[in-house]
């Protein structure tokens, strides 16, 4: 994969989250994951499976309010993306949250398969 195919499918996620959200459709991001991805995060595995990352996200969108994200495409070898992110959210007792992170995404096929993610989140309030 070259850089320009990278940073349109960074765009590309990013652009399905903020959809997710603004629609509260979680269908939206089904295609960019293979059904089998493994999902990391903070170095643990949270989820095995397309599905259940699905299930698994489904009920945070609407408990961020507002969301608004920027992903931005750091570097890509072979099929392995670098991506950091930004992320601000209002919670739903009104409170303000950030969130930034870094993620290393192996492709497969074009879908995301194994995902590590090493994320915080800070109160804005």
């Amino acid at each position: 994969m070259d850089r320009e195919e990278a940073e349109k499918i960074t765009k590309g996620f990013e652009q399905a989250y903020v959809t997710a959200h603004a629609d509260q459709n979680i269908e939206v991001l089904r295609e960019g994951f293979h059904p089998d991805v493994e999902i990391f995060l903070n170095g643990q595995p949270l989820v095995q499976g397309r599905d259940a990352y699905l299930a698994y996200w489904k009920p945070m969108l609407p408990a961020m309010r507002d969301f608004a994200l920027t992903k931005t495409c750091r570097g890509v070898d072979g099929d392995r993306i670098t991506v950091t992110y930004e992320c601000s959210f209002k919670t739903p007792d009104g409170g303000s949250r950030l969130g930034y992170g870094i993620e290393l995404w192996d492709m497969e096929n074009g879908q995301l398969r194994q995902w590590k993610h090493f994320a915080t989140e800070v109160d804005q309030s």
